[in-house]
Order: C-alpha cells, then structure tokens, then sequence
C-alpha cells in the first residue's frame, strides 16, 4: 500500500503541474487579447514563472501557436491602416460657419397661394364687418385690389365682398378681425408652384443682359472701322435685345406680385333667419292656391298689356275698312239708280 502511495505522487504532480501551467496560458491569452501593448510582457513572465518540466514538451506550442497567431494578425490590421491612411485624402480644416450655410441651405420656392373664403354675419353687422376688414388691411402689408358693399333694401338683400393681397405673415391677423357674430362658412386654399416660372425668367434677363453688354462695348470700341450698315444693325440687335429684357422683367414683377403676396377673396352674406312653427298643410295648399291664382291673373294683365297696341292698330284698320265698304257700296247705288233713270 505505501509502495502505491508512492507510485501516484509523480503522477499525480505532473498533472497538477500541467493543469497549472494550462490555466496560466489561458490568462495570458485572455491578457494578450485585452492589452496588445503587454502581450510579450505577459508571455515572458508566464515562461519565466513557471518553466516546463520534461515531462511537458507541448507546452511551447501551446503559447507559441496563439503568440504567432497574435503576431500575424497585429501586422495584417497594421499594413491594412497604413493602406486605408494613404488612400483616404486628407481632411480639410473647414469651420463651422462655413458647413452650417451647406447644410441647412434650400432650394427656394416660388408658391402663388389663393384663399377663397365665404363669411356670413347679421344683416346689420354685415356692413361694419366689411369696414373692419377693409380697414384692418390697411393698417399690414396689405393691399386692396377690389372692394363693393350693397345695403339691404326691402327688395334685395345685402351683401358685399373684397379682393386683397396679403403678406403671408400677416394673413393670420387679417382674418382675426372676422370675430364677433361672425362665421367663416367655407374656406378654400389653392396653391400654385411657380418656381420653374421665375428661374427661367430670371435666367432670361440674366442672359440677355449679358449679351446687351456686349453689344454696348461693341458700340464703344473706337480703334475698330466699320461700317455704317453693321453700326445700324448692331443698335437694332440692341433695341431688341433691351426689348426682350424689359419683357421679361415686367413679366418678373407679376411673378413677384403673385408669389411675394397671398391672394385673399373674401364673400360677405348676410344671415338666414330660420323661423320655426307648427305644420298645417291646409295652409300650404290655400297659399300655394292663391299663388297660382295670383300668377294666372298677373299673365292675363302682362298678356293683355302686351297685345293692347295691337288690338288699338287692329280697331283702327277695321274702322277704316268699314268706312271705305260703306262708301263704295254708296257709290253703285247711286250708279244703278242712274242708270235706271236713264232707261
């Protein structure tokens, strides 16, 4: 039994010894793995820590295959960033203030915005409403292209309206003095995207300019002869030219009035006055009867009132007709009585 005893121990040893050692190179992976800066370090103080015995020659290659794995790929990512920093250009010091206009910058947008809108009001507050609207857009950038009231009789109903154009800022205030017993009954927003409108415009003048330009310098140029017939044709081709230029600014400015200013057209009616009672349907029938009487006798009088010239122009054709029968018959009479004397 001692004999045995003693037969284990080496063993036993070697194995403990080999687990040790295993467990130290796994910390010095893990630590080559986490810190690449120490990974020779690490690997030294391993070996000198704790030396392989005889009896454990796989050791070396156990540290050895990681350190030459280790190795070979610290010196592929090396040569792969040396590449990429030679290929990548150098990046140009550019400061804030030079980025944010390039960033935030936007192509600008030319809209022709029309409002359409249906107000209803009192009959008796109809005409103050429209002097405050009027006079609200007076007091903004606003301005009034057409205006009309008509006052309430008994034989026609009020009503009014007014054609603006407002700044867009200021279309929210505009419409603020609509308050009160007022109500916005419709409200209809249209836009219309002029953008291509004015850049060919604007390209157009910019152009034609130029070229005006040069035709103004050709005229000044002294140390050149020519004739009088390419001096006259050259200020023709200016003439028109200052022509298309002036053509197409007037058509910029309509442009600008449409698209700088909203379009605001708004319709003022007075209320409907609803008046609720009970229903009787022999009172419709007996009013519904006498209109129609009323509209049957009211085309007599139209109609007899229409054929009376006629009838008067009629009369007096007849009167003169008898008239003139009467006398010829007259006259064979006193023709036959004659001739009965005669004979």
């Amino acid at each position: 039994m001692p004999f045995a005893q003693s037969r284990q121990n080496p063993t036993s040893s070697f194995r403990k010894k080999l687990t040790y050692l295993a467990a130290l190179s796994a910390t010095a992976l893990l630590l080559s793995a986490c810190s690449p800066a120490d990974n020779e370090y690490s690997v030294a103080q391993s070996k000198t820590v704790a030396p392989s015995p005889a009896g454990a020659p796989a050791m070396d290659s156990v540290v050895s295959k990681p350190e030459a794995q280790r190795r070979r790929s610290n010196n592929i990512s090396a040569e792969v960033q040396e590449l990429s920093r030679q290929a990548a250009p150098a990046p140009a010091a550019a400061s804030p203030a030079q980025d944010a206009p390039a960033a935030t910058a936007a192509p600008q947008r030319f809209l022709a915005v029309r409002h359409e809108l249906q107000i209803e009001a009192p009959a008796a507050d109809l005409a103050g409403l429209w002097g405050a609207v009027k006079e609200r857009c007076e007091q903004l950038d606003c301005q009034v292209e057409a205006s009309a009231l008509q006052r309430e009789t008994s034989h026609s109903a009020g009503g009014a309206y007014l054609t603006m154009r407002v700044n867009p800022r200021d279309f929210a205030m505009l419409t603020s003095a609509i308050g009160g017993n007022a109500k916005v009954l419709n409200h209809q927003t249209s836009s219309e995207d002029k953008t291509g409108e004015v850049i060919d415009v604007e390209a157009q003048i910019k152009n034609r300019s130029e070229y005006r330009d040069s035709l103004r310098e050709l005229l000044r140029e002294k140390d050149v002869k020519r004739k009088l017939t390419d001096l006259m044709e050259i200020r023709d081709t200016l003439s028109q030219v200052q022509a298309e230029i002036d053509a197409a600014q007037a058509q910029r400015k309509v442009l600008e009035k449409d698209t700088g200013k909203q379009f605001v057209h708004m319709q003022f009616q007075p209320q409907q006055v609803v008046l609720s009672g009970t229903y009787n349907p022999w009172l419709q029938t007996w009013e519904r009867a006498w209109n129609a009487m009323a509209g049957s006798a009211q085309s007599m009088v139209i109609a007899t009132a229409a054929l009376l010239p006629v009838l008067v122009v009629l009369g007096v054709l007849g009167v003169i007709c008898v008239f003139v029968f009467k006398g010829v018959r007259r006259s064979r009479k006193s023709a036959t009585a004659t001739a009965t004397a005669t004979a």
